[in-house]
């Protein structure tokens, strides 16, 4: 049995929409946000790389449809995916839904024209969206739609610490809002935030997941150079998670997740020339396997401690899914 079927992964969830693989591809449409241009803050959070993340392809020339066409040839190039048909628009950097309707709909409508393009991830702030500009999202013409939110944390006085700029109050709005307008929502959550404890951690997970929301990421934070955080941890202020610690983490997390919320990622995923630490945060796969690993060794799985505690759900479902490669 492989050590994935032990929770709802994100490729699992898209097989299951679309009968088939889909692979999911970064794109920059060059957002701004609301916490670096002055309208909340200039220093924005206090660990965000300045460039955001995502590929920053628009700021080297490439539009939306030239980006697309740039990854799609590239994964052509990989035995593993050269047959793959269907994609997913990821947008990625910054806050996607950040300022006007009008640029909303000029983003949005350049989606609509990308070839085998089967839906779209937009990636925001849960304070730059309202009803307009939801409606717009549920009303692409597009059967797989989903929105997500860089919620953090729940805990108010981390949201402080990090220079977040809204409150756990507003997230808890704007998931409320997305559901409503039939939008799939995944949340951000990050693990080894400044103050927190291991049960602050898991108190926001199982905050988030009494809400309507489909989906998580789950991120571990690391140093990026150049931002606040850089400074407190060069000053001894901040200590990044050990990687036995977030492994962990991730295991409890999971546990507590439900199982029909799908995960859309176990750790984070630093550029190389951005990290300052911690150093395990560049072993992307290894620490997924490491976190499978524990998993299986502790009879742990998805939602064990949530909804589906007598036996591993996933089993059967990956079983199915597999057929499809």
């Amino acid at each position: 049995m492989k050590l994935h079927y032990l929770y709802y992964s994100f490729d699992a969830w898209l097989k299951n929409a679309h009968k088939a693989k889909v692979q999911k591809i970064s794109l920059d449409a060059y957002s701004g946000c609301p916490n670096r241009d002055g309208t909340i803050s200039h220093g924005g959070c206090t660990f965000c790389n300045a460039d955001g993340s995502g590929s920053g392809l628009m700021k080297h020339g490439l539009n939306l449809q030239e980006q697309w066409i740039y990854w799609k040839n590239k994964f052509a190039q990989s035995d593993r995916l050269k047959n793959t048909k269907h994609f997913l628009a990821y947008l990625q950097s910054y806050s996607n839904t950040y300022g006007n309707i009008k640029r909303l709909e000029q983003i949005t409508s350049q989606l609509t024209t990308l070839d085998d393009c089967v839906g779209f991830s937009i990636g925001t702030r849960p304070d730059c969206i309202d009803d307009e500009k939801l409606s717009l999202l549920a009303n692409l013409p597009f059967s797989t739609k989903w929105i997500e939110f860089g919620v953090q944390s729940m805990n108010d006085n981390t949201l402080k610490i990090i220079n977040r700029g809204h409150t756990a109050e507003i997230s808890k709005n704007a998931i409320i809002k997305s559901h409503q307008h039939n939008l799939n929502v995944c949340v951000h959550i990050m693990a080894g935030l400044p103050n927190e404890t291991e049960n602050d951690f898991l108190e926001t997970i199982k905050k988030v997941c009494e809400l309507p929301i489909q989906g998580i990421k789950l991120h571990g934070l690391y140093v990026c150079k150049n931002t606040p955080l850089a400074h407190a941890y060069l000053e001894k202020k901040y200590t990044p998670l050990l990687q036995e610690q977030y492994v962990n983490l991730i295991c409890k997390a999971l546990s507590i997740i439900p199982s029909h919320i799908c995960i859309h990622r176990l750790t984070a995923d630093p550029q190389q020339d951005e990290l300052i630490a911690p150093e395990w945060a560049k072993l992307k796969g290894h620490i997924v396997r490491e976190i499978e690993t524990q998993l299986f060794q502790d009879g742990l799985w998805q939602g064990i401690k949530a909804d589906v505690s007598l036996e591993n759900p996933y089993t059967a479902i990956y079983k199915k899914l597999e057929k499809l490669r």
